[in-house]
């Protein structure tokens, strides 16, 4: 296996306790900027396409497009600006039945830009796959909470009201009122 690819994934799966990944840290924001910011940049400039053909290689890239992007670029628009790549490497790894090759905690982030999409039909999707692939997960229920908070908004405003402002994006009456109360922020 590529070493780039095995340096990615042991940092987020054997490294990085998962009480660190979804936190507000920023140590933790700038030891990924230190440690892969380069990997991003040449992921994003198509330079790792060849990745995209073995199931390490895709979930590498969305590590580094869907998880990394978020700590390195917190606050700041570029952390969304590679969801869309992001998105084509999941649906390709779906076709390839990639996530047959991979345990629940790779499946789960493999599945999660789905629900980072703003796009209702990915997260129909991410359903379906939650129950093909992730109904033997140890945090099922807690997943699914996860997720049925992100689908409301989405069905509720077409968007993450939270995203608003980092993107330019002018927040209607009713979406400020939203981020007010519980579960509307990520």
């Amino acid at each position: 296996m590529n070493l780039r690819i095995q340096t990615i994934l042991n940092f987020w799966f054997e490294e990085t306790p998962p009480e660190k990944r979804f936190k507000k840290d920023e140590k933790f924001d700038q030891l990924i900027k230190q440690k892969f910011l380069i990997d991003y940049e040449k992921a994003s400039n198509n330079v790792f396409d060849d990745w995209k053909t073995s199931a390490k290689g895709s979930l590498a890239l969305v590590i580094l497009f869907d998880q990394f992007s978020r700590n390195m670029f917190r606050n700041n628009k570029k952390a969304f600006d590679q969801d869309s790549k992001t998105r084509e490497v999941v649906y390709n790894a779906i076709k390839l039945n990639f996530l047959d090759e991979m345990n629940q905690s790779e499946k789960f982030f493999m599945i999660l830009p789905l629900i980072h999409s703003e796009r209702i039909k990915d997260h129909e999707m991410a359903y379906s796959l939650l129950e093909k692939y992730l109904k033997d997960h140890p945090g099922l229920s807690d997943i699914k909470k996860f997720w049925e908070d992100h689908t409301i908004a989405i069905k509720r405003f077409n968007r993450y009201p939270h995203r608003n402002e980092v993107l330019g994006r002018v927040s209607t009456q009713e979406e400020l009122e939203f981020l007010k109360g519980p579960n509307s922020s990520w």
